[in-house]
């Protein structure tokens, strides 16, 4: 074969040279296109994620989806025509350049279902009770007012209707920048900050639903607007009050020492701390869990006139210092654990010979992943008492359930941990 041949004139002579054949088996352009049919490939398990999450909520042809924070509409296509000419999409921004260019595109594409909307940072300014589902992707991490814009979207959720939240940080915080920053720049959220954003506004958790996405990445939480509310506001599934007598229950045996206790309490469980304070009087510390705060500076209140040193768990470490502590109590927190073998470590590396853990949680009605029992706010007494013996704990007592969803577990700390210890949660 003769090669192509190339030439350059200089000084007055044309030199010739050889041209460079294409690589074998590649076609000019070929690495474009084979990006080209990856984007492609992509979008099509994107689509196809999007089907799936809708069949299985029970949208189709003639629901009505908001798509909020629509972008450019990459989602609004497929969810048209997951809903068809008969239903509604409502492709939210808060922009007017992307809404504009969404019914310019909604008209090209002849798809009168879409609705573009021009929402705002607090409220998306949907239609009342007029969706039965609600999709934001990688949208929640840049919500600068996460309560204000939940309400909003409870209050246009139909009774029994769905949000479906896709971001990417499966547990706890990493990112402690304030919300207002956000809106600027990408830090991602943590799964533990929607759930509690999401209940504490009047949603119901669902599940976790990994499963029906194309991607390993993303955490994708369900959440339903429960029917029989007529505001938000408020977790819908809280644990039931504090029962009499309690706090007896949660007393050491006569003439135990109880020089340094740590509360680890969160909820209900907090109107405890005040009590038992009196009855051991005992120094204390409150440790406030990671997988609950949203800012740094945040903590859950305390009983009037009462003060303690606090502390934020840091990947587990509770950062206690080297002083002894005679008792632990987790009240209605042990649930929330998604770094549970590292906190348990070091209470355990302080704790007492003749100190106690204890237990005091919502009982679920089966045994269930950790993570999903910190997003349900309830856990199987199974599943603490076998965490806790992988810890170098030994359960000395299970109290009598104290109300239908409550039950009381006490632990020592016996000479060594278990080869497993350091699992953590099911992603």
């Amino acid at each position: 074969m003769i090669p192509r041949l190339s030439g350059l004139l200089f000084a007055g002579l044309l030199i010739v040279a050889p041209a460079l054949p294409p690589a074998v088996g590649q076609a000019p352009g070929a690495p474009a296109e084979k990006r080209k049919a990856r984007a492609r490939a992509k979008t099509d398990q994107r689509a196809e994620s999007l089907r799936a999450v809708a069949e299985h909520l029970g949208v189709g042809p003639g629901s009505v989806i908001a798509d909020v924070g629509a972008g450019r509409g990459r989602d609004t296509w497929t969810f048209a025509d997951v809903v068809g000419t008969s239903g509604v999409v409502f492709a939210e921004e808060i922009e007017e350049s992307k809404t504009k260019a969404i019914e310019k595109e909604a008209d090209r594409r002849d798809l009168p279902q879409v609705k573009a909307v021009l929402g705002g940072v607090e409220d998306p300014s949907l239609p009342a009770a007029s969706v039965d589902m609600a999709f934001m992707h990688h949208v929640y991490h840049h919500v600068s007012k996460p309560r204000e814009m939940l309400r909003g979207i409870w209050r246009a959720l139909k009774p029994g209707g769905h949000l479906v939240v896709v971001d990417q940080r499966k547990g706890t915080l990493v990112d402690w920048v304030p919300r207002e920053d956000r809106a600027r720049k990408h830090y991602w959220i943590a799964e533990t900050t929607v759930v509690r954003e999401a209940r504490e506004e009047g949603f119901l958790f669902v599940e976790c639903a990994e499963r029906l996405w194309h991607a390993n990445g993303p955490f994708v939480l369900v959440f339903r607007r429960p029917a029989g509310r007529d505001a938000p506001n408020r977790d819908p599934d809280s644990p039931s009050p504090i029962p009499p007598g309690t706090v007896e229950q949660l007393l050491p045996a006569s003439g135990a020492a109880t020089g340094r206790v740590v509360f680890v309490a969160l909820g209900e469980g907090r109107t405890l701390i005040a009590p038992l304070l009196k009855a051991t009087r005992s120094t204390a510390v409150d440790v406030v869990l990671e997988e609950w705060a949203t800012q740094k500076d945040e903590r859950p209140p305390l009983a009037p006139g009462l003060t303690l040193p606090s502390v934020l768990t840091e990947q587990g470490d509770p950062h206690l210092g080297p002083e002894p502590v005679d008792a632990v109590y987790f009240l209605d927190a042990y649930h929330l654990l998604f770094h549970g073998p590292a906190l348990l470590a070091q209470l355990r590396e302080r704790l007492t010979e003749s100190g106690r853990v204890y237990v005091l949680d919502r009982a679920a009605p089966r045994v269930i992943p950790h993570r999903e029992a910190s997003h349900r706010r309830m856990i199987a007494p199974a599943t603490v008492r076998e965490e806790m013996g992988r810890a170098g704990f030994a359960l000395v007592r299970e109290a009598p359930r104290l109300s239908a969803d409550r039950f009381l577990l006490v632990f020592r700390k016996t000479g060594e941990t278990k080869p497993a210890a350091g699992r953590t949660p099911e992603p």
